[in-house]
């Protein structure tokens, strides 16, 4: 008895009445699940720290990763182009304000009729004429008669002392390439008997240059054929 009473001390313990209404607290459970919860919360927090990782892996990828910006086209760039006359060969070159004061002068473009040959010209406002009046100005191709040179008005009397051996009192054209000057206020002959403006004072050269004819029209200068 003695060892029954060791083994189980609450046996002879008279049990607890039960009173109606009353009830009566249970003993606490043994704490059986707690390594059950603790592995529920492991199978949990795995996944979510995998996931959390991910997004935040995707979210610097996608915000931290730097963008390519779109390249705004170059601006263009504005080029100013010189329109080319009609083909009939009549073309507005300057305006009688543009070419006011003597010795004033404007390049200019017009084509050849037939050929349609672009010519490269000048035209020149004489000394001692009226605006209004069609031989106060001289206009003329700036190609060389039978050549290639490029010429030149030259408005600079000491380069026309220095390059050419010349003295001028008044603006010269030149051809750079063969050293010969034309004389704007003096008319030379071309073959066939005739004469045109520009006779050479200075060099080999065997005509004036080729001329084109000019007509005021308004307060315009118009430009017509070339011989």
């Amino acid at each position: 008895m003695g060892a029954d009473f060791a083994q189980n001390p609450n046996r002879f313990k008279p049990a607890m009445p039960q009173i109606p209404g009353v009830s009566v607290p249970k003993p606490p459970a043994e704490e059986t699940g707690g390594p059950r919860r603790w592995k529920l919360a492991l199978r949990i927090a795995v996944p979510l720290a995998g996931a959390l990782a991910v997004g935040a892996v995707v979210a610097w990828w996608t915000l931290g990763r730097p963008r390519a910006t779109a390249k705004s086209p170059a601006p263009e760039v504005e080029t100013q182009h010189v329109s080319a006359p009609a083909p009939e060969g009549s073309a507005r070159v300057a305006t009688l304000a543009e070419l006011a004061r003597p010795w004033s002068a404007k390049r200019f473009f017009l084509h050849k009729r037939f050929t349609n040959e672009l010519v490269v010209a000048i035209v020149v406002r004489l000394p001692g004429g009226a605006a209004n009046r069609s031989a106060s100005y001289w206009a003329f191709s700036l190609q060389a008669p039978y050549g290639r040179c490029e010429l030149e008005y030259v408005t600079d009397l000491a380069k026309l002392k220095s390059q050419y051996g010349y003295r001028a009192r008044y603006p010269m054209v030149a051809d750079p390439c063969n050293r010969i000057l034309y004389d704007p206020l003096h008319m030379g002959s071309v073959p066939g008997g005739t004469w045109a403006r520009g006779e050479v004072v200075h060099g080999g050269g065997i005509r004036p240059p080729m001329g084109i004819g000019v007509r005021v029209q308004g307060d315009h200068l118009i430009a017509e054929q070339i011989e």
